[in-house]
């Protein structure tokens, strides 16, 4: 073995048997039980916001103002997850987001729930699920080892996808048949469930002071741990780079999200039921992605998974807009469910080894407010350019032009990854961590 061998054998990852011990799988728990319910939301929402109204720009909205968040407040999520106790901070946007959701029950079952209620319903539910899935990801590291973080992750995208799209959207597809409301409040029932099994997590306080040691109490203010976070992030050219990358990508993906609805309506032909088993091929895609993943990962090279996944993102959004049809489509997003995952398991096991502890969860919002900050925006734009283009030519080609433009910005992105998000580059950013920790 070389030099250069040994070096990267004690970075790669472990697979395996390994246990992950009892607090994991009560994570892995409130995480199925909460995935299960936002389920219920990816067919509940959107469907009844078109059953408002059929307005591409408006339904978009909808699935704006639930990522808008991301934008507005992921930083001070990722600020307050490094100064609190993280199982409690769950806990408590949890509890948050099953009240906006009894309330919007209330609301549809009166029918006096309109377009705009919708959309600040979306918008509150959207702000807890930022304090909640930021801090799950700072949480994972103190509740299994680092060498293990593949797995760990593997199963929590594989759990959450089955619980989310394989039961959750085929269950919302046969409650909104009988009323919205009825999807909303199963969906405030799950997720104070997840509450309650997040509350039996044994793990104490994990808070951090200013030179990093868990239990102090003191902490600069917000502003300067915030200012702390996004400047390592900036400076980190990896993570910067994987950060940007990503905010194209999904700005590339939520183009389509925004007016899938629609475009599964009235271009393939689906009702709620099909609409709701429509999106489980994403997640076949991803729950077969996650079985293999923790063993590709350490076999094939980092920078071709990166410059792949984009890759395929990009052929299926492609083919999708020149050739729809429920088959092909089904296919395809098989396909780019595991490449997905494969992309997500990958650079968040990287993030969580490479960041320091301390600063786990800022710079993990710092990341997902560059990454997930332009969904809303992808969202609008989608929504914005199938409006724009109906009048000029047609419903069908209008809903599907924004999986064209979305396919030329992900083949675009394919050339960035092949030249910078290279596999040296992976290297020594684990190498350069790794002597941090020495």
């Amino acid at each position: 073995m070389t030099a250069a061998d040994d070096e990267r054998s004690r970075h790669r990852p472990a697979s395996g048997g390994e246990r992950l011990g009892g607090d994991y799988w009560r994570l892995l728990g409130a995480s199925a039980l909460g995935n299960l319910g936002d389920g219920v939301a990816l067919v509940a929402l959107p469907w009844y916001a078109s059953t408002l109204t059929d307005d591409p720009l408006a339904v978009a909205a909808v699935g704006a103002a639930t990522r808008l968040p991301w934008l507005l407040m992921a930083l001070v999520a990722g600020v307050v997850g490094d100064r609190v106790d993280r199982r409690r901070l769950m806990a408590f946007s949890g509890g948050g987001k099953a009240m906006v959701l009894v309330a919007l029950a209330v609301l549809v079952a009166a029918d006096t729930a309109g377009v705009g209620t919708v959309v600040a319903a979306a918008l509150l539910v959207g702000v807890c699920e930022v304090l909640f899935d930021n801090t799950a990801q700072a949480l994972l590291p103190s509740v299994v080892p680092r060498e293990r973080l593949e797995r760990a992750n593997g199963t929590l995208f594989s759990v959450g996808e089955v619980a989310s799209r394989f039961v959750g959207a085929p269950v919302a597809g046969l409650l909104v048949t009988v009323s919205a409301a009825w999807a909303f409040g199963a969906q405030a029932a799950l997720v104070a469930c997840a509450v309650l099994v997040l509350l039996t997590l044994r793990g104490g306080p994990r808070r951090f002071g200013p030179e990093g040691k868990e239990g102090e109490e003191e902490h600069p203010p917000m502003r300067v741990m915030l200012a702390e976070g996004v400047v390592w992030l900036w400076r980190h050219r990896l993570l910067r780079t994987l950060a940007l990358v990503l905010a194209l990508s999904n700005l590339a993906g939520t183009m389509n999200s925004a007016i899938l609805v629609l475009f599964a309506q009235d271009v393939l032909g689906l009702g709620p039921r099909g609409y709701g088993l429509l999106l489980t091929a994403t997640a076949a895609g991803m729950i077969v992605g996650a079985q293999f993943v923790p063993w590709l990962i350490p076999r094939v090279p980092p920078g071709a998974t990166l410059t792949l996944a984009l890759a395929v993102q990009g052929a299926a959004y492609t083919a999708v807009a020149v050739f729809p049809s429920v088959a092909l489509f089904a296919v395809l997003w098989v396909v780019v469910g595991f490449a997905v995952v494969w992309w997500n398991v990958l650079t968040l096991s990287l993030r969580q080894r490479v960041i320091p502890d301390r600063l786990l969860s800022r710079v993990l919002s710092a990341y997902r407010t560059l990454g997930w900050g332009a969904a809303p925006i992808g969202m609008a734009l989608g929504g914005g350019v199938a409006a724009a283009l109906e009048g000029v030519v047609g419903r069908t080609a209008a809903l599907s032009a924004p999986f064209l433009v979305s396919g030329a910005l992900s083949f675009a992105l394919v050339v960035v990854a092949a030249r910078h998000l290279t596999t040296a580059a992976v290297e020594r950013a684990l190498a350069g961590a790794e002597r941090a920790r020495e």
